[in-house]
């Protein structure tokens, strides 16, 4: 698993943002802000996933000018498409279908739930220099972790110099 430290690999991904399919090039909006948050789960339908995904919208870090937000997934764009509209994401959700980026950061499982090459669960802080700030990752992707794991992404963020608060993340008991 890549670690804080190590170069962030570059990727290009189709992604969807209100409904719009796209390709989103990290290396094309990186210069821009001074760090990157990349959420990446298996699926944006899992229910630990969606607790994920939806504290990250509550955040508003997608608003700010400062900070990319992206959530990575095994999902398909359409599936993808769908979740973001029911969770009301304001960020993109990228599809990394068989999980080629996150196998170059160490992040993708070889089997999940009968699912072969697909990304696992991890919160990201990358900064503007292509380095890895921050990696959470469990080894199962359904622990509900005892702390928020967005307290730790803030303060790397904070780190930074991009001061933001961490928001509450509810995990559903029943998984």
């Amino acid at each position: 698993m890549i670690a804080p430290g190590q170069k962030a690999p570059d990727f290009s991904l189709p992604g969807v943002l209100d409904r719009d399919p796209s390709i989103y090039d990290l290396h094309r909006f990186i210069d821009d802000v001074e760090a990157v948050v990349l959420a990446v789960v298996p699926s944006a339908h899992a229910p630990v996933c969606e607790d994920d995904l939806r504290a990250l919208a509550a955040s508003g870090w997608a608003a700010r000018d400062d900070l990319l937000v992206w959530a990575i997934t095994g999902d398909s764009l359409f599936a993808n498409s769908a979740a973001a509209r029911r969770l009301d994401l304001s960020f993109p959700v990228l599809s990394d279908f068989h999980a080629g980026i996150s196998d170059s950061y160490g992040l993708s499982l070889d089997d999940w739930h009968g699912h072969q090459d697909i990304p696992g669960r991890a919160l990201l802080v990358v900064d503007d220099e292509w380095t890895v700030q921050h990696v959470w990752s469990p080894d199962d992707p359904f622990e509900i972790p005892e702390e928020s794991p967005f307290a730790a992404v803030a303060e790397a963020l904070s780190e930074l110099g991009v001061d933001v608060t961490a928001p509450d993340v509810q995990y559903r008991s029943e998984q």
